[in-house]
């Protein structure tokens, strides 16, 4: 395609987690007769259903990337293809995006990318170059013994500029940019160059107010609790072991900490709950870089402002 041409739209959905993106994607798809990508980085795994607030109708095994799973006759794309003990990393991510992206626009739908991971919707929106570095299971193993604390002063005396992009306490995007580094000898942010879009996407944010989504949060985790998120991580334990990266993670680590009685069930709640409004104050933050996203209040404000595509 040279610059001339026009580029395909492509509908990106953002906003803190518990908002109503899945809501806001699928009125978006019915209207628009569009088909929905995941961008979220635990929705990929199978197995992790619960703790990822996944759709019931999700809740599928594991298939190929190209495997649409409908949501009431929307395709869904990018959920349960992999193992969670098969990290998936951004770069294969935006591959399997792009892949999806693709199939959709070839069938004459909208293709709409929804989900809270800031870094892989960046990845289409901005299409920097990413570095095409295997993962070494060794280096991290080694590297998930240490603290996330310890990690970032790691990584940002390597490379003071990966600060723009990666979060303290991201501790997997901390240990992929490390790797990267000592494979490559350079630079993680030195790798990370923005390209031309290959798509005409517009940016869409769902975002209610604090007060209201805490009130969102607070029930998504009393139905996490009581749709049994304790069983599905001691499952996760029996066939992965608990010394499985993707256990570190929200929701999960505390639902760890409880079935090792190092956290009170009564007092989890509301822990989960301050967590989950950390990560939406990052979510927030990051995307306030960005000075041309649509903000809707709800999910039913997006739908309705978006009349022709």
């Amino acid at each position: 395609m040279n610059d001339q041409e026009k580029k395909p739209t492509v509908i990106a959905i953002i906003g803190p987690t518990a908002c109503g993106k899945t809501e806001a994607s699928l009125s978006m798809a019915r209207q628009h007769n569009g088909a929905v990508v995941s961008a979220d980085s635990r929705q990929v795994y199978v197995g992790m259903n619960v703790g990822t607030a996944k759709p019931a109708a999700l809740n599928g095994t594991l298939h190929d990337e190209l495997t649409a799973d409908p949501i009431a006759g929307i395709d869904h794309y990018l959920f349960n293809i992999r193992e969670p003990n098969d990290e998936l990393t951004l770069a294969d991510w935006r591959e399997a995006a792009y892949a999806a992206i693709e199939q959709i626009i070839r069938q004459n739908q909208l293709p709409i990318i929804a989900g809270g991971t800031m870094l892989y919707t960046d990845s289409i929106v901005k299409n920097y170059t990413l570095p095409a570095v295997p993962a070494d299971q060794e280096f991290r193993t080694r590297k998930h013994l240490e603290t996330a604390e310890a990690l970032y002063q790691e990584l940002t005396t390597a490379d003071p500029d990966a600060k723009e992009f990666i979060e303290p306490a991201n501790k997997r995007r901390i240990i992929r940019a490390l790797e990267v580094i000592a494979a490559t000898g350079q630079p993680f942010s030195a790798q990370r160059k923005q390209q031309p879009a290959r798509y005409d996407v517009a940016v869409h944010g769902v975002f209610p107010g604090w007060s209201i989504l805490e009130s969102r949060i607070r029930h998504r985790v009393t139905t996490m609790l009581d749709q049994g998120l304790l069983a599905e991580v001691q499952a996760l334990i029996d066939k992965h072991g608990a010394t499985l990266p993707l256990l570190q993670t929200i929701n999960y680590a505390h639902a760890v900490q409880i079935i090792n009685g190092e956290l009170d069930a009564k007092a989890a709640p509301a822990e989960m709950v301050q967590a989950n409004l950390r990560y939406a104050r990052r979510q927030m933050k990051w995307w306030k870089r960005y000075s041309d996203i649509s903000w809707h209040n709800t999910a039913s404000d997006l739908s309705n402002s978006v009349t022709a595509v």
